[in-house]
């Protein structure tokens, strides 16, 4: 009998995995696989567990719940990046995105003085902050204050973190709703909170409030966290689902994170709904949004949170000590594009027209059941008759497609005998790669097309 030390494909560092394998393999879960005696094992085990004992607490948790998210990226990033494989996995927009920010973003650069290439101010420049508030205030009728209300950060991924660090203890609850963003998952962890999950249900994905009341009920519950439009299923929340959100934060006393990073990709019929603007809610939610998502430019990694002085205040001191600011050229480019409002008409639009459009092509693929429901954001659901991770690798293997298993979206395991069988696509992208993959997928598999030349051979 051999064993099998699973050896992450990035890293080459090992990880706790240790299988028995016969006959051997030679590749696992996408990851390599070192055949070892039993002598070898042991070394490597004992090695293993002393690197472990380096670790902090934090990084080990990450590594042993988080990490599994970042593994999965790296597999769907990777089999994007193949040759002539179309990538509908990962969720960034294939076009240049805001002429105007990237513009001003080069001049900033170039000729904006030496203070453009340095640090800004910790809660961003004052010009990018004044034409958040004053495009906060034309699109939403939302009013913030420039210096005390708003705090620029680098991607809402470090807005989350730092509202979570600063209102959460360890041991506090935190109610999150899934699928999420999996990596939202870790900022909570390294708070040292407790998630409390409320699941979604496919093909409509609408928000279960008698489940959310449950979830909420805990004493030690302290914060809510509402996505809408929602990465991954694009389900925009109701106002009906948007006031019992409310109800349920001004009865427990909660603290709110509204993340509406695609408040812009909303499709006709639908509105977006703030949790801000609602009575007793601005002075306890922290609205955060994203001027790469906005205009996109999802590499600039420049984003804000917003809400009043008094939550904004701790969020911008544990900015400080994670990033401390948002690259500053990048900030006078997303400044320059919020005054102009460039580069967001027709955005919606286009995501709704790719979703009809990769709907219809993908009903043709055998294996989809159906497409769930969506009214906004950058992606869209379908439901196989299969494991995610197995239809992922048939339409990769055949149609020369990635797309991203809903699994990693999920903490509640799912069943053994009920396992996910919902996979993502992004929708975020140019009408010319759309039609490009619906063209793809309405051709022949590839399998299938290997298959017929095959037996034509042999005739």
């Amino acid at each position: 009998m051999s064993w099998a030390l699973l050896v992450s494909s990035a890293s080459g560092e090992p990880r706790l995995d240790w299988e028995p394998l016969e006959p051997p393999t030679t590749e696992r879960d996408a990851h390599s696989v070192a055949i070892l005696s039993p002598a070898s094992w042991l070394h490597c085990a004992v090695s293993v567990a002393r690197n472990m004992r380096k670790l902090s607490r934090r990084s080990q948790v990450l590594a042993s719940g988080g990490g599994d998210a970042a593994k999965v990226w790296e597999t769907v990033n990777a089999l994007g990046a193949k040759p002539g494989m179309i990538n509908m996995g990962q969720g960034f927009p294939d076009f240049e995105g805001s002429a105007v920010a990237r513009q001003h973003a080069v001049e900033a650069i170039r000729m904006g003085g030496a203070g453009m290439n340095q640090y800004s101010a910790q809660p961003g420049l004052l010009q990018l902050r004044e034409a958040i508030a004053g495009f906060c205030e034309r699109r939403h009728g939302a009013v913030y204050e420039p210096t005390t209300e708003i705090v620029v950060t680098a991607g809402a991924q470090e807005a989350l973190a730092a509202s979570f660090l600063a209102f959460l203890d360890a041991g506090d609850e935190i109610v999150l709703i899934e699928p999420f963003y999996p990596f939202m998952l870790g900022s909570v962890h390294l708070a040292g909170a407790v998630p409390r999950m409320v699941t979604l249900q496919p093909p409509d994905f609408g928000i279960p409030i008698a489940d959310l009341r449950d979830a909420a009920s805990s004493p030690k519950v302290k914060m809510i966290v509402l996505n809408t439009p929602h990465n991954p299923t694009g389900h925009v929340a109701t106002a009906e689902e948007v006031n019992a959100i409310a109800d349920i934060c001004r009865e427990k006393d909660l603290i709110a994170v509204a993340d509406e990073v695609y408040e812009h990709c909303v499709f006709a019929g639908r509105a977006h709904h703030r949790l801000a603007d609602l009575p007793g809610m601005r002075e306890r939610t922290v609205s955060i949004g994203s001027g790469g998502k906005l205009f996109s430019v999802t590499g600039w990694r420049v984003a804000r949170a917003a809400g009043p002085a008094e939550l904004l205040r701790p969020l911008g001191q544990v900015h400080t000590h994670l990033t401390f600011s948002a690259p500053t050229p990048l900030q006078a480019g997303i400044a320059a594009a919020l005054g102009a409002d460039d580069g967001l008409h027709g955005v919606a639009c286009l995501f709704a027209g790719n979703f009809e459009l990769l709907s219809t092509a993908l009903l043709s693929v055998p294996g989809v059941r159906r497409i769930c429901a969506a009214q906004g954001g950058y992606f869209l659901v379908a439901e196989t008759d299969r494991r995610d991770v197995d239809f992922c690798t048939m339409l990769a293997e055949e149609y020369q497609m990635a797309c991203t298993p809903m699994s990693v979206f999920y903490v509640t395991p799912f069943a053994e005998d009920s396992p996910c069988n919902l996979v993502r696509f992004t929708i975020c992208k140019s009408r010319e790669l759309i039609e490009r993959a619906c063209k793809a997928l309405a051709g022949k598999p590839i399998g299938e097309a290997a298959t017929s030349a095959k037996r034509q051979r042999t005739a």
